[in-house]
């Protein structure tokens, strides 16, 4: 911390105090009346670099302050009229007001809705961006639901794989989800929070170097609008369970200050059955058979949410601002199991299970900020914190019903667990030239967790006693020192950039009930670069990257978990980090994604394993390192706006997964081919309503040790704004035709695995949006410490 502190100060005092000078004036229509929200923008005359952007106020009247001394030309940009240039503006003692008289443009007003919409997908050199906001009519389910219009995102239940590139990295609002429950945040947030998702292939250095595969960026919606306003929703939907949402966002932005907030509660509903049949052989007479196992979980998780903002521009200069938010969520449910053992020695006999789970989680989040915009050439230090609590609460009771000959015990479990993580940033970026861009920056960010496992069995008397085999006290600690250094260039049509990162971790990990400590210390650089060229309307891109993929905590975590007396999961607290290269090829079309190829080599790749025990009929699922893993993929995508009254996208993703490692006592040897083609389609129906339709197939693949059947889906949804544009009902069907997930396991066991959930699943949601809706430019606030929140579940 008192690096940082001392760079911070270095930094202040080495930077220049600039020129005081102010231009303003006022922007008005050819019949003299003012245009509020227009656009100014101020640039340097002998390098063309843009020095800073205001809009008009209400009375079309506007100033932009601190310019330094010197020759520059102002554009003035306003929808419905012409662009407007004026060059050789010389800034001194003494500037003139200006008057900027914009002339209509009746061709844009006539096109106004096309042209100020965005495209679903836009390509960029380093992301693919796919812009929710305004672009899906059916988004009034879960952030999960979102998820599955992202091209070759496959969701099953709530886990998310990327067609050909393997488990994302999650990121909120450039936060990492590290140390929280994603899978609980996913379900849980509210899906028309979203306005866009970006995925990143090869992440620069500014990013954290964790994980293998891409990061999924999802930003959520900011105000924007001027003076006071809010939006209130509420929406229902119907599988086999009912699920509910309803929500309220205030904003104001006057003068200096911004203030944002929002309070929500939702019901969401979740559901998986899970079919298991496993084959024994070899282990002795009284367990060789066949167990097939039904378990049928549902649930109705409630979660509510609160968040604050506050932007306060002190000066032009300087602003400091700080960012809360709060989850809470509770889940009660029950889930039932049972198990028809059919032994070779024909003892056949049948049991069930009941699993009743209490569950509970609170996460808690506040971000104070500080930007420093030391000139209007783009110099900027920006400094970070962020503290944030998760906690989690979990109590079920495992309660066998025998229907045999054999005896067991009902198991009770109790699991209190709590994530404290602290981390800061410091960022600076310094424009060198027209040419080059410089950013730098350190960051430090500490975790602490401490969770419990207290087993407890119900004896012959009906009372329960500490089982001490499966009870476990865990706690894990771990410190990430950073620094990194990034050069972006642009030139006659080229661009690109080099980084480095340099990252030191330390952990320890101690299981007090085992009375052992693992600890384990990182030194790593980590090296990206990317090269593009504007050729025309194609840009090819090249880049590549160094990451390293840390294991949940979760994972680290070695505690039991019987899901019934055969089955359960197991923590390693062995876990290597997976370091993997990357390559990526990128050719976009018209700033549309057309074509990419990409090379990944994994070394110690984090798999999910089942295994079979060797010497009884008990199966569990852990995670393990795997030696090597090799993936090649490449996918082509073009627009469907070619077919008239259409809007979106098609494509296909073809892969090759190719795993080699020892494995139980043999070599796990597999490659294999398998593609995933996606097509969404936004068309308008009479009565200017708004209508898509998305699918996507999945064939065959091949997910660490289990050989995965083809599945797809078909979903549509329906939209309609009331009211002036105010109010908006949207209607849905997610999963209107699908297929459940099928695999089968045969390396060193004999397993075959459906997984189901609720589907179809129809869906209603009203929003009104109240108060001024006018457009703000106020410059929006990326939070810089932006990769620490997870990987503890």
């Amino acid at each position: 911390m008192k690096h940082l502190l001392s760079l911070a100060l270095g930094l202040l005092i080495i930077c220049n105090s600039y020129g005081q000078n102010t231009l303003t004036g006022e922007v008005v229509d050819d019949t003299q009346k003012p245009i509020f929200f227009a656009t100014i923008a101020l640039y340097n005359q002998t390098n063309d670099k843009m020095i800073k952007a205001v809009s008009s106020d209400d009375n079309g009247a506007f100033t932009i302050s601190n310019i330094k001394a010197g020759e520059y030309y102002i554009q003035c940009n306003m929808l419905g009229y012409k662009e407007l240039k004026i060059d050789d503006i010389k800034i001194g003692t003494s500037t003139k007001p200006l008057l900027l008289t914009l002339e209509t443009d009746a061709a844009i007003l006539s096109t106004v809705e096309i042209t100020s919409r965005l495209p679903l997908l836009e390509q960029k050199a380093d992301k693919l961006i796919v812009n929710v906001e305004n672009n899906m009519t059916n988004t009034n389910g879960s952030l999960l639901d979102v998820m599955k219009k992202v091209p070759g995102m496959i969701v099953i239940n709530d886990r998310l794989s990327m067609a050909g590139a393997g488990s994302p990295t999650i990121l909120l609002n450039g936060k990492s989800t590290q140390y929280v429950d994603i899978q609980a945040l996913l379900r849980d947030m509210p899906g028309d929070n979203i306005k866009k998702v970006e995925i990143i292939h090869q992440p620069g250095a500014e990013y954290e170097a964790s994980g293998s595969g891409p990061i999924i960026n999802i930003i959520l919606k900011k105000n924007v609008l001027f003076g006071t306003n809010g939006a209130i929703s509420i929406g229902v939907g119907k599988g086999e369970l009912w699920d509910y949402t309803t929500g309220i966002n205030l904003s104001h932005y006057a003068g200096n200050i911004n203030i944002t907030g929002g309070l929500g509660y939702s019901q969401n509903a979740y559901l998986e059955r899970l079919y298991i049949k496993r084959k024994l052989s070899g282990i002795n007479s009284n367990v060789d058979g066949e167990y097939i196992q039904n378990n049928n979980e549902e649930a109705t998780p409630t979660t509510y949410r609160a968040n604050v903002r506050i932007d306060w521009d002190v000066t032009p200069k300087h602003r400091i601002g700080v960012e809360t938010k709060y989850f809470d969520n509770n889940n009660e449910r029950v889930a039932n199991s049972n198990t028809n053992i059919q032994l070779l020695n024909n003892n056949d006999y049948k049991l069930s299970t009941i699993n009743d789970l209490s569950s509970s989680w609170q996460y808690a989040n506040i971000n104070p900020y500080y930007i420093f915009e030391i000139d209007t050439l783009g110099q900027k230090l920006e400094f970070d914190a962020n503290f944030a609590k998760f906690s989690r609460q979990g109590n079920n009771t495992l309660a066998i019903t025998n229907m045999g000959n054999n005896e067991f015990e009902s198991f009770r479990y109790n699991q209190p667990g709590l994530n404290n993580i602290f981390a800061t940033a410091l960022d600076y970026v310094k424009p060198i030239n027209k040419v080059f861009d410089l950013k730098v920056g350190v960051k430090y960010s500490q975790a602490s967790l401490d969770n419990n496992s207290i087993s407890e069995q119900l004896d012959n008397n009906g009372t329960w006693q500490n089982n001490i085999s499966q009870s476990n006290h865990y706690l894990f600690a771990e410190d990430i020192y950073a620094g990194y250094g990034k050069l972006e260039f642009t030139s006659n049509g080229w661009s690109g950039t080099a980084g480095l990162r340099y990252e030191v971790s330390k952990s320890i990990g101690n299981s007090i009930t085992l009375d052992s400590i693992l600890t384990r210390d990182i030194k790593q650089l980590f090296p990206s670069f990317s090269i593009s060229k504007k050729l025309g309307v194609l840009t090819p891109t090249v880049s590549y990257s160094y990451r390293i993929d840390r294991p949940r905590y979760s994972s680290l975590n070695p505690f039991v978990y019987y899901l019934d007396p055969f089955t359960y999961t197991i923590g390693n607290p062995n876990l290597r980090p997976e370091l993997t290269h990357s390559a990526k090829f990128t050719l976009s079309y018209g700033g549309q994604p057309f074509f990419n190829v990409e090379y990944r080599k994994s070394k110690d790749a984090i798999v999910e394993i089942t295994r079979q025990e060797p010497n009884n009929e008990q199966a569990s699922k852990s995670e393990l390192n795997f030696d090597n893993q090799n993936i090649f993929n490449t996918s082509l995508f073009f627009p469907l706006s070619f077919v008239p009254g259409l809007d979106g996208y098609a494509g296909v993703i073809l892969a090759h997964n190719e795993f080699d490692s020892p494995f139980d006592g043999a070599v796990f040897s597999v490659k294999r081919w398998s593609y995933t083609a996606v097509a969404q389609a936004n068309f308008k129906l009479p009565g200017d309503i708004n209508s898509e339709i998305s699918g996507w197939y999945a064939s065959g693949q091949q997910e660490g040790i289990m050989d995965a059947e083809y599945l797809y889906g078909v979903s549509l949804g329906v939209s309609k704004k009331l009211l002036n544009n105010k109010a908006k009902i949207s209607l849905g069907v997610e999963d209107l035709f699908n297929r459940f997930f099928h695999a089968k396991v045969k390396h060193q066991q004999d397993l075959n695995i459906i997984s189901e959930w609720q589907a179809p699943v129809v869906s209603a949601k009203f929003t009104y949006k109240f108060g001024n809706q006018h457009l703000k430019s106020k410059s929006k606030k990326t939070s810089s410490a932006s990769d620490v929140l997870k990987r503890a579940q």
